[in-house]
């Protein structure tokens, strides 16, 4: 009991205390942000979804004496999100751990290991469902639901029991696509366009959802008959919330903790066999003797920059996704051309169409933190790139550039598409993709400045770099500050002189602040690099 102890409290810290200052550098002991930073990060977002959602429905819904809809509507959101946080980790943390040799060589049974990562998922789980039910039963109280203090107990433990099926969902899903990616050579471009169908199918599911949910007064009287069959679950927690059906309750808890048992039971018997058959590789014996063809250092670089990128889903989705869609956005706008016509003529003149691209342009951009992970995923292999013939200089530029490259032809295509469609001009075009260039670049080497500070070469996945390291996240709020200051200079000051002027200025300052970051990497970024 005491080793399956210890080996619950490593999974959770690998899942919520994933941000370490300074652990990468020789000689120096930093600082760790505690874990509770990424458990309060997980709560306020399911706080801030449940509270805006909740409360508008019970307006909505109170009217029509129908507020049980809440119990039936926030837990499907909470298990589509919680299953869209955890499908990806539970290929990363459960499957393909870059601990497995080291955990399963060790005096603890398979068994053990396997729960205990099970349950690192399962808590982050039940973590963003308590605080999404939490919201809704009080919006259901305050608008004149019945039950009080007995009701509130009840959908916790309901909490308890429905955060078992994006858990088992997660399990299912990357075992899948684990299992089929460990059957091509090209395993990493194959999980990568695995993972964004699934993305794309989920994400169409839940905006699909939001659509209906646009005006509940209209379809809040046939809502609850869609539930029937795939929303079991949903019906038995809100007759048991909401009507005091115990038995309900007893219903809910078969309906998900045996199936979740049962699946966590058949992969704990198997688990050294299945990760031990997805690590393998298959070898090839289609041979030729062929001439071989040489390139230069710096291509060589930007090849292994690529290959990691499109190669390694959770990189890919997490760094890349603004990227997809800034050219589905402006893919979109061009196919809905005509909506997009008569929306800006409802405004009449009110909305500044070339600030409106510009802003929507950058934040886009601004989730686009490919630099700020990459020196991290180099992990144990960073020594080979300090023994390399290759100045740090060099190794900027390829990393830098690397994320240029691959923002170039979704910018041209979002910012082309979405300039016609809204009958822009071909300077106005140009200074838009000028400015998106230049914040590009500030993103760029300011990622790769963050990563040097904060580096974290020992996680023990990819998925805890991309996704809860400190580089990343002072990376990403770093540019919504800058877009702050930008947003509100231009609306006080810049304004007054005009839209095109006022985005000059703006790009200027980009351009300003890609020299001085330029010269930080030039210098303190050399340094923090040979001292890593």
């Amino acid at each position: 009991m005491t080793k399956f102890l210890a080996l619950v409290s490593v999974n959770l810290r690998a899942t919520l205390n994933a941000m370490r200052f300074g652990s990468g550098r020789k000689g120096k002991k930093g600082g760790r942000l505690s874990g509770f930073g990424a458990l309060f990060l997980l709560a306020g977002l399911g706080l801030y979804i449940s509270g805006m959602y909740s409360f508008t429905f019970g307006s909505q819904l109170a009217p029509l004496g129908m507020l049980n809809l809440i119990i039936l509507i926030m837990p499907v959101i909470a298990v589509s999100f919680g299953l869209m946080f955890t499908v990806f980790a539970a290929q990363g943390v459960v499957f393909g751990g870059r601990d497995n040799d080291l955990m399963l060589s060790m005096p603890v049974s398979p068994f053990s290991l396997m729960l205990s990562r099970t349950l690192a998922l399962y808590v982050e789980n039940l973590i963003f469902t308590v605080f999404v039910l939490a919201p809704a039963g009080a919006a259901y109280l305050v608008f004149g639901g019945t039950g009080g203090a007995g009701f509130f107990v009840v959908l916790m433990v309901g909490a308890v029991l429905i955060s078992a099926l994006p858990t088992l969902f997660s399990l299912l899903v990357g075992y899948v696509l684990s299992w089929v990616s460990s059957k091509f050579l090209r395993r990493g471009l194959l999980s990568t366009l695995l993972y964004l169908v699934f993305f794309l199918l989920l994400m169409g599911m839940i905006m699909s959802l939001s659509v209906a949910m646009g005006d509940l007064s209209r379809y809040a009287a046939g809502l609850q008959g869609a539930f029937t069959g795939w929303g079991l679950p949903f019906l038995l927690l809100e007759q048991a919330a909401c009507e005091g059906n115990l038995l309900s309750l007893l219903a809910l808890a078969g309906l998900c903790l045996a199936p979740f048992l049962l699946v966590v039971w058949i992969f704990a018997g198997q688990y050294k066999k299945i990760v031990t058959s997805m690590g393998a590789r298959k070898a090839r014996s289609d041979y030729k003797l062929e001439r071989l063809s040489a390139s230069g250092h710096r291509s060589a670089l930007l090849k292994k920059e690529l290959k990691r990128f499109f190669g390694t889903p959770i990189y890919f989705l997490n760094a890349g996704l603004g990227l997809l869609l800034l050219a589905a956005g402006g893919v979109a706008c061009l196919v809905f051309r005509g909506q997009v016509g008569e929306f800006l003529s409802l405004t009449q003149g009110m909305l500044p169409v070339m600030p409106l691209l510009a802003l929507v342009m950058a934040f886009l951009l601004s989730t686009t933190e490919i630099t700020a992970s990459s020196i991290s995923l180099e992990g144990r292999q960073l020594w080979i790139l300090r023994e390399a013939p290759v100045s740090a200089g060099e190794l900027f530029l390829v990393k830098t550039g690397m994320q240029m490259l691959v923002t170039l032809p979704c910018l041209l295509v979002g910012v082309i598409c979405s300039a016609v469609a809204t009958g822009v001009d071909a300077g106005s075009t140009v200074l838009l993709l000028g400015l998106g260039l230049l914040f590009s670049g500030v993103m760029a080497q300011g990622g790769l400045l963050a990563n040097l500070c904060f580096p974290k070469l020992d996680a023990p996945n990819d998925t805890v770099v991309v996704k809860q390291s400190a580089s990343v996240l002072i990376t990403i709020f770093g540019s919504w500050v800058l877009l702050a200051i930008f947003g509100f200079g231009y609306a006080l000051l810049l304004s007054q002189l005009g839209e095109t002027v006022g985005l000059l200025i703006v790009a200027a300052v980009c351009a300003l602040l890609n020299l001085v970051l330029w010269r930080l990497l030039a210098t303190v970024g050399i340094k923090l690099f040979r001292d890593l």
